[in-house]
């Protein structure tokens, strides 16, 4: 059996999970100094704005005249309505209450209820000033603006003070452009955590209780696997290449090829799993949690695969993609009800929860532990480096 891993000794209350902590944007310590996605790209159009919420915050996001996207505190200065609620228009937002509109930099340019001039027109430069009133648009201040960036067909949001202290680029797509792969996504409201939903993504125990007969069924056999926790990062590579997927499994390795499965957990808030059968086939998950609240996430998630045989064009590929996404619907479906019970277990003890692991559960206790000093501030050296061999059983 091995060793519960070796952290500092102020790194120890790691397996605490602070649920709330970890969602609140004054709270959360260095999770908040990451790229999130905040939308699709195919999602964020010129004609109308989105609303979002990370980190309990909630946010508006549109394109600007250039078509880049743009992001702002979701409120208008004025009365504090929804910029969402209003519409989007030669690259700005405008507040559906009355019409004030914003720039993708947060600037007021435009109260229409000052006319022509866009200035107080009989009330005194003094008198403003006495009343506590703006004279002109530029004089009520800026809403908030979080810096933005577009890549994969995804668009990111950074919702931390200062974008130059962010302490990893936004994450890159997984065989996002590449010849002969298939590339999809499929975003998810899930009811819970992000700490919790990271661990599930990279579980292999559960697979064959949860999704028995969908994905992999239960066979009584024991399954090594090395655990290296490295530079912030989780790595998980099972040592049992005659495991099989069921489901989708025999589309992608119809010869019964041996199986390469790593996991990987990239913080604060992505996993990828890898399924690779030799070198002409394989299926890679990739899943980008964006927090809404403590037990309330947006899971953007990338399928990718590669069939093993196809005609030019990935024809046959692509002619699978609707049974391909009707699949992992049901898988995801199956993992968004297994989240409920969770969340319903965690509800009766908010604030935090205890966790009893065995075994198994190192790679959970090796991200609990990066989540937890990144939330705590991520000040001086992290979780050691270290990698060890463990097993169990499905």
């Amino acid at each position: 059996m091995t060793d519960r891993p070796r952290v500092r000794p102020d790194l120890e209350r790691s397996t605490r999970i602070d649920l709330e902590a970890e969602a609140d944007l004054s709270r959360c310590g260095a999770l908040r100094d990451a790229w999130y996605v905040g939308c699709l790209s195919s999602e964020l159009t010129a004609k109308r704005p989105l609303s979002r919420t990370l980190f309990g915050t909630p946010l508006v996001l549109f394109r600007d005249a250039k078509g880049q996207p743009a992001a702002l505190f979701d409120r208008c200065l004025h009365r504090n309505a929804r910029l969402s609620a209003g519409d989007a228009f030669d690259g700005k937002v405008g507040c559906p209450y009355h019409g004030w509109v914003y720039d993708e930099t947060g600037a007021c340019v435009e109260i229409p209820s000052l006319g022509p001039s866009q200035r107080g027109a009989l009330l005194s430069d003094e008198g403003h000033a006495q009343a506590g009133l703006s004279l002109r648009p530029c004089d009520v201040g800026k809403v908030r603006r979080f810096p933005t960036l577009e890549q994969d067909g995804l668009v990111f949001v950074f919702m931390g003070d200062d974008v130059t202290k962010a302490r990893q680029p936004p994450f890159r797509v997984p065989k996002w452009g590449e010849r002969d792969w298939t590339c999809y996504f499929m975003v998810t409201r899930f009811p819970n955590g992000v700490t919790n939903l990271v661990e599930n993504f990279m579980d292999v125990p559960h697979t064959v209780f949860v999704h028995k007969g969908w994905f992999r069924n239960r066979r009584r056999t024991e399954v090594p696997a090395t655990v290296e926790r490295v530079d912030g990062s989780v790595l998980v590579t099972y040592e049992q290449q005659n495991d099989e997927l069921t489901g989708a499994g025999f589309l992608l390795n119809p010869t019964g090829l041996p199986m390469v499965h790593t996991d990987r957990f990239y913080a604060p808030n992505v996993t990828r799993v890898d399924y690779l059968w030799g070198d002409r086939s394989g299926y890679v998950i990739s899943s980008q949690v964006s927090p809404i609240g403590p037990l309330d996430s947006l899971v953007y998630t990338s399928i990718s695969y590669r069939l093993p045989f196809d005609l030019p064009g990935n024809l046959v590929a692509r002619g699978l993609r609707r049974f391909m996404k009707w699949y992992t619907t049901q898988v995801i479906g199956q993992d968004v009800d297994i989240m409920r019970v969770q969340r319903e277990g965690l509800t009766s003890a908010p604030g935090g929860l205890e966790f009893q692991s065995t075994e198994a559960d190192l790679l959970h206790a090796d991200i609990e532990a990066i989540r937890a000093w990144l939330r705590d501030g991520g000040h001086g050296a992290g979780p050691a480096n270290a990698k060890r061999r463990i097993s169990f059983w499905i």
